[in-house]
């Protein structure tokens, strides 16, 4: 399918960046592209209007790169999928962005697609953003006006992961004694799109679940928390008998939205798999 033209920007320096997408009207961000160009062929398919601009965020160096700032890792917003998973960086908490990239789509894809991309694309299956939210990340922006935004992911994706700005960079709180686990089912065999995704972190203390946060991916809302679940699990004990208690403890309006008996069921496998995981991973 032949798009409607458009003009490319591909600015190569975050300022000059800023400066296009402050000057120029009817403007979409690219970050790996692996969901815009979709995005424009279904527009035009259903007749919408498509953007006359396109600034490309490929070719700023500013953007690229994870960072260890003592206390924080930045991981920066067009550095792709691929180079987290490589990065010797992600140790302890943080080390669950490396379970999270490896279950993404294929080699190519992970080579193109970015972080940035990942969160603001603004499709509600992506994987990393409830790996954000369980990581108690912190989202930054910058506008055409130059000044910073920080927003914490858990609030951007409340609210719909609406933006007009660019986002720089994630900065995560490195923490050795935080336990986590991911869990991911496909939807398709054979269209390696996420059916659901979950992350779950948490802080044992003396044995016990402490400051445990449940980001869930339903696919058809933005990631959330279930604080049902969180509640439930805070205060108590590793047991055998924990990850088939809990799931009578879950948040149904999360769980049950537009979900078939299959979904529902996947649901409660991989939550129980998660908190058999972090017994096995416990810090």
């Amino acid at each position: 399918m032949l798009l409607k033209p458009f003009n490319f920007h591909t600015p190569n320096s975050l300022e000059s960046a800023l400066q296009a997408y402050g000057s120029l009207q009817d403007v979409k961000l690219q970050a790996g592209g692996t969901f815009l160009f979709n995005s424009l062929k279904t527009m035009k398919r259903k007749g919408a209007k498509t953007p006359q601009n396109i600034i490309s965020l490929a070719h700023i160096p500013e953007l690229k790169g994870i960072e260890d700032q003592g206390e924080y890792l930045l991981v920066k917003s067009m550095t792709n999928i691929d180079e987290i998973y490589d990065s010797p960086l992600l140790t302890d908490n943080v080390a669950v962005l490396r379970a999270a990239a490896k279950n993404i789509s294929s080699q190519l894809i992970r080579n193109m697609a970015t972080l940035g991309g990942n969160l603001t694309c603004r499709y509600t299956w992506t994987e990393m953003p409830a790996v954000m939210i369980a990581l108690r990340a912190r989202m930054h922006f910058i506008g055409a006006d130059g000044k910073e935004e920080i927003v914490p992911a858990e609030e951007f994706f409340k609210n719909a992961a609406k933006t007009d700005k660019i986002l720089t960079h994630v900065s995560i709180k490195k923490d050795r004694d935080v336990s986590f686990a991911y869990s991911r089912a496909k939807k398709t065999p054979y269209v390696d799109i996420p059916l659901l995704s979950l992350c779950i972190t948490t802080r044992f203390v003396k044995g016990k679940f402490s400051q445990t946060i449940v980001a869930v991916n339903n696919c058809v809302a933005f990631a959330q928390r279930d604080r049902r679940l969180e509640e439930f699990l805070n205060g108590k004990s590793v047991d055998k008998t924990l990850a088939e208690t809990a799931l009578e403890h879950l948040d149904g309006s999360i769980y049950d939205a537009r979900s078939t008996d299959y979904k529902k069921h996947m649901f409660r496998v991989g939550i129980g798999q998660a908190l058999r995981d972090l017994e096995g991973n416990k810090r």
